[in-house]
């Protein structure tokens, strides 16, 4: 239990520590004070009765716990890049320069691109005469293809750069997870003479490759790039579709190396050695493998986690005691997470964190359950048996997937029905598929007959996995796209998930605290969160809509897939910014993007201060942006809030989503006329630009819903509108006494939907 908690305040102050940006002094600082708490702890005054009764409560002196939360903060603080000239990065964005070094992974050989780790030794920049020595690995991007191997020593010519940042993923971050903070695209690379590196993993790379080329010629494709994913952690031979399929189904973890295929393996080096050595040797050879595998197949944090929890069960084993516990969980994130304090953002190491605590919560209440459940029903010789694969193969897949799924939620939007049936079907059958196809691979690097008769063995057990992904995969409501969701939705999640397993297991302690007024107020905002969620996720339609603002040409668009778009702007920054806080809702925090067609400052007047509440990721000028205060002022807030600013000229189409295009049809210098293509839809927005001047520069818009604002409709009269035979009119702002017009200053806010053939309209009143 001490462990536990210390283990906790470890990897609480590394969150703290990303979070709060202090000084490394400053948490030193605090350290020490928490250590010097911690020595006088004891003779505490007895007068500090609300220390006493929390010191009763926790299992360590509160000053040790401090110590461990503030010393985890400072590890977290004293990694963050603080770049100096004897950096790489330091000379990141600079312009061209001559890289000498080393590949210090085994080379990424993709489908359409292979990606070399340089650990950097000297850089020349392209105007300076002498080359300086540098420090930093570098992401190097290449063609696919070239003899590159580990440890080569190469010359690179290139520009060093930053590697991109955005709000949706962030690559640069990505690889600073990985210790890289430069990266490369298609440099001129040349091979150098001499090898450096580490001649064991040298010789654990060739291995590698030997142990692939191996696998191709044992099985056919795609079983082979299956098998490659599964036994050696290459998961780049996947055709896409296929490897849809697997994210579809919910069975994407049995591609990758995770805590089940370390769990099969460490009981089968465990029973290989306890029959050849004595049972300490026993153990030791079994943690020998399981990190010589480790290597192997790459050393992600989702493998290293699943190697020490495999290592901390041989050893508990050995001594007699359960490992599968929190305590162990807790220790080897904390260990993993002081090695590496940026792994607590990292996607596979959140799922295989997640995946394992659910198993640890949940996995035996669920198997006593349904053992109490089946012994009422069957003979109890009957009930143990079918205990055990149903545990095995559903009640535990389930505890994962319960405590993975606010995770796989916040990061992808994608919530799997299909994975409750996929997972029974192919569970049961990947303990032969890696025993099988394993046994196989070490056979054919021995001797090829040999391997390629066992493969015959492993293959139906690969193949059937594949057929039933796929034939899972392309049945129809398998899968909910929610869209964009966030951490605040999963941070709730969690609390409600833990507060109930609280209530479930110590429910003396609980239920006092729960008053019915409570539960129902609680249950009441559980289901308006729900339906606030579902009654925004993407339908696979356009949304059209205009915002019931007077004086305004203000439209957001949201695209099949959820994206969420400005087109325009308003004079009154709180009327827009509380019409677009309504139609983002609770979840959605952030513009996708915002189109600003117009240089009036009338109609931009309100758009800053809107942007600094709700903030957009990138920002479109159809125009050329404004000077003066204005200009200004919008610049300011889009940097404020990272937004990307492009300049959308008169020849680009802006792909909002897939299907959906965006392009200038006409400008003038102060305005821009926008054509929104999804399907057979057409939308025009003229923002300004005379029919005259539209009919004249692109004459195939007949036949384009039309949204007028009012400078449209001062410049063109209707008539000249409705000549281009426009099935509907829209108009944002005033109303005009014409039934061919829908307008919002009449019906409030409206909204056009459409799948890109037919389109509906919808108005807050007739």
């Amino acid at each position: 239990m001490p462990l536990l908690w210390l283990s906790a305040a470890a990897l609480s102050g590394i969150a703290l520590g990303v979070l709060l940006r202090l000084p490394p002094v400053g948490w030193l600082a605090g350290g020490l004070l928490a250590a010097l708490l911690a020595l006088v702890e004891r003779r505490a005054l007895p007068g500090w009765r609300t220390y006493h009764r929390l010191r009763r409560r926790l299992p360590l002196p509160l000053g040790v716990l401090l110590a461990a939360l503030l010393l985890g903060g400072l590890r977290s603080s004293l990694a963050q890049p603080a770049f100096e000239p004897g950096d790489l990065a330091y000379h990141n964005d600079l312009g061209k320069a001559e890289l000498t070094g080393w590949i210090a992974a085994d080379p990424d050989r993709r489908e359409s691109a292979t990606l070399l780790t340089v650990q950097i030794e000297t850089l020349r920049p392209a105007d300076g005469d002498a080359a300086r020595a540098v420090s930093g690995k570098a992401l190097l991007r290449l063609a696919a293809g070239g003899d590159w191997h580990y440890g080569q020593r190469v010359r690179v010519w290139g520009t060093p750069l930053t590697a991109p940042h955005e709000a949706g993923f962030s690559y640069r971050d990505y690889l600073a997870r990985r210790g890289i903070h430069t990266y490369l695209m298609y440099p001129a690379v040349e091979a150098l003479p001499g090898q450096r590196g580490s001649p064991l993993m040298s010789a654990i790379y060739d291995l590698r490759r030997h142990a692939y080329v191996t696998l191709n010629r044992i099985f056919p494709q795609p079983e082979a790039a299956l098998l490659a994913g599964i036994l050696l952690g290459l998961e780049r031979d996947l055709p896409a579709d296929l490897e849809r399929a697997f994210q579809d189904t919910g069975s994407a973890h049995i591609i990758a190396i995770s805590g089940f295929n370390m769990t099969v393996l460490s009981a089968l080096f465990l029973t290989l050695f306890g029959r050849l050595l004595p049972r300490g040797w026993a153990a030791l050879s079994a943690v020998a493998a399981i990190a010589f595998y480790t290597l192997l197949v790459g050393a992600n944090p989702a493998v290293i986690r699943a190697a020490v929890m495999g290592g901390l069960a041989v050893f508990g084993r050995l001594v007699g005691r359960s490992s599968a516990g929190l305590t162990p969980l807790a220790f080897s994130a904390a260990v993993m997470c002081l090695f590496n304090p940026l792994l607590p953002w990292d996607a596979s190491f959140q799922l295989s964190f997640t995946a394992t605590l659910g198993l640890i919560l949940y996995a035996e209440p669920l198997q006593r359950g349904f053992e109490g459940w089946a012994a009422r029903r069957l003979p109890p010789l009957w009930a143990r048996r079918l205990s055990a694969p149903v545990s095995e193969y559903l009640l535990f897949t389930l505890a994962a997937q319960v405590t993975t799924l606010p995770v796989v939620l916040a990061l992808f939007g994608r919530l799997s029905l299909s994975a409750l049936l996929a997972n029974p079907l192919v569970l049961p059958v990947q303990p032969l598929v890696m025993q099988l196809s394993g046994l196989a691979l070490l056979a054919g690097m021995l001797y090829a007959p040999l391997g390629q008769a066992l493969g015959w063995l492993a293959y139906p057990f690969a193949a059937y996995t594949l057929r039933v992904v796929e034939a899972l995969a392309v049945q129809p409501g398998g899968v909910l796209d929610l869209g964009t969701i966030g951490g605040g939705f999963a941070l709730g999640a969690y609390a409600l998930l833990f507060g109930l397993t609280a209530l479930v297991r110590q429910p003396e302690r609980v239920r006092p605290l729960l008053k019915p007024a409570l539960l129902l107020a609680g249950a009441g905002l559980v289901c308006l969160l729900v339906w606030e969620g579902a009654l925004r996720r993407p339908d696979g339609r356009l949304h059209l809509v205009l915002l019931p603002l007077p004086e305004s040409s203000a439209v957001l668009l949201r695209t099949p897939g959820g994206s969420q778009v400005l087109i325009g702007g308003g004079e009154h920054a709180n009327s827009l910014a509380s019409a677009l806080g309504r139609e983002a809702g609770l979840f959605r925090r952030q513009l996708d993007g915002v189109i600003i067609p117009t240089r009036r400052a009338a109609q931009l007047q309100g758009l800053p201060a809107a942007l600094e509440r709700l903030p957009a990721r990138r920002a479109y000028w159809a125009v050329e942006p404004p000077g003066g205060r204005i200009g200004s002022r919008i610049a300011d807030s889009l940097a404020r809030s990272g937004a990307e600013t492009l300049r959308l000229g008169s020849a680009q189409t802006l792909q909002l989503d897939e299907g959906v295009t965006l392009r200038v049809a006409a400008e003038d210098g102060e305005r821009a006329a926008l054509l929104l293509g999804w399907g057979e839809l057409r939308v025009l927005l003229p923002n300004g630009i005379p029919a005259a001047t539209l009919r004249r520069v692109q004459p195939s818009l007949h036949g384009a819903v039309l949204l007028l604002n009012a400078d449209d409709l001062k410049n063109s009269r209707l008539a000249d509108w409705q000549a281009f035979d426009p099935p509907l009119v829209l108009q944002p702002g005033a109303a005009l006494d014409d039934a061919g017009v829908v307008s919002s200053a009449r019906h409030g806010r409206i909204e056009l939907i459409s799948d890109g053939r037919q389109v509906w309209l919808g108005g807050e009143s007739e």
